[in-house]
C-alpha cells in the first residue's frame, strides 16, 4: 500500500472510533433504525444530484445496502442502546475475523503466517480492552450487536466483488435504498419518531451531521476506494485501530477513565497492525503484486 493509501485507512479507523461517541449520544434522543434510516436517507440527498446511476451494478448494490445499511449500522445503533461504547468499539474487532473468512469463501483470498501473527498480536490488544469495560451489558443488545459484525465481514467482500465504482455514487445509492428498508423497520417496530424531530437536542442533531459528513461521506467513501484498490485482508487489519480510537474518544467525551489495560491494550492492537503492515509493504516491493481495480 501506498503511504496515502495507509494514512487514508488510518483516518478512516480514527473517524469511526470517534463516531461510537457521536452515534450514542444522538441514540439516546432519536429511536435507534430511525436515526439510522435519517443517516442514510441525509447522504442519499446530499449525493444522489451529483453522480450517474450506476445501472449495471445496481442489484449488487442492492445487496450491499442490505448487509452495510440494514442489517449492520441499524443493528450497531439499535446496540448502542444497551451496551457501553467503549464494549462497541472493541465488539466491533470481530468484524476482522468475519471479512477475512467471507474473502477466503467468496473470493478465495489468501494470507501466510507473518500476517496471521500480525492479527494474533492485534487481537490480543483486543482482549485486553475487553476486560476493561463495564459489565452492564444487555444480552440482547450484545446478540444483535454480533449479527452486526458479521453483516460487516459480508459487506466488505460484496463491495470487493461489486468492481470498480464511483465512490460516491455508492454511497448515494447504497444511501437510498438503505434508508428505505430502515424507515420501514422503524415505522414497523419503533414509536416516537416525530417527537424525537421536534424535540431533539442542539447536541443529538450534531451527532446526527458528524455520522452523515464524517462517518458516511468521508469514512465511507475512504472506505470502499480502498477495499476496491487492495485485497480486503489487507485493509480491514486497519480497523484494528477503531477501538483504540473510540476508546480515548470514550476519555475526552464521555468522562471515561484512562486505565492502565486501555493504554498497554491499544499500545499491543498498534504493534500488530504495524507488523501486518510492514509484511505488506515487504511482499509488495519484492513480488511487485499489481494492487486490483481502482474505485
Amino acid at each position: 500500500m501506498s503511504l496515502i493509501d495507509i494514512l487514508a485507512a488510518v483516518a478512516v479507523a480514527v473517524i469511526w472510533g470517534v463516531n461510537i461517541s457521536f452515534i450514542k449520544i444522538s441514540v439516546a434522543e432519536f429511536p435507534p433504525i430511525f436515526l439510522t434510516g435519517l443517516r442514510f436517507l441525509m447522504v442519499a440527498l446530499l449525493l444522489i444530484w451529483w453522480v450517474r446511476p450506476p445501472w449495471k451494478q445496481m442489484r449488487m448494490i442492492g445487496l450491499i445496502s442490505f448487509a452495510f445499511g440494514g442489517v449492520h449500522f441499524g443493528s450497531i445503533f439499535y446496540g448502542l442502546r444497551g451496551v457501553d461504547v467503549s464494549i462497541v468499539a472493541i465488539f466491533s474487532m470481530l468484524g476482522v475475523p468475519f471479512s477475512v473468512l467471507f474473502a477466503r469463501l467468496l473470493l478465495n483470498e489468501r494470507f501466510g503466517w507473518r500476517k496471521s501473527c500480525g492479527m494474533a498480536i492485534a487481537f490480543a490488544g483486543v482482549l485486553i480492552l475487553l476486560g476493561e469495560p463495564a459489565a452492564t451489558a444487555s444480552p440482547l443488545h450484545m446478540a444483535v450487536l454480533f449479527m452486526a459484525v458479521v453483516a460487516w465481514g459480508l459487506g466488505n467482500n460484496l463491495v470487493k466483488m461489486l468492481g470498480p465504482v464511483n465512490n460516491f455514487a455508492l454511497n448515494a445509492w447504497m444511501g437510498l435504498f438503505a434508508s428505505v428498508q430502515l424507515l420501514l423497520a422503524s415505522w414497523l417496530l419503533e414509536a416516537g419518531q416525530l417527537n424525537a424531530l421536534q424535540n431533539a437536542s442542539a447536541q443529538a442533531w450534531l451527532g446526527l451531521v458528524y455520522v452523515v459528513l464524517m462517518a458516511t461521506v468521508t469514512g465511507y467513501g475512504l472506505w470502499y476506494y480502498l477495499v476496491g484498490k487492495y485485497d480486503v485482508g489487507r485493509v480491514v487489519p486497519f480497523t484494528l485501530l477503531v477501538p483504540v480510537a473510540g476508546v480515548l474518544t470514550g476519555v475526552l467525551m464521555m468522562g471515561d477513565d484512562l486505565s492502565l489495560s486501555k493504554v498497554v491494550g491499544g499500545a499491543v492492537t498498534l504493534a500488530g497492525v504495524a507488523i501486518i503492515q510492514l509484511r505488506w509493504r515487504r511482499s509488495l516491493k519484492a513480488t511487485a503484486l499489481p494492487t486490483g481495480p481502482t474505485a
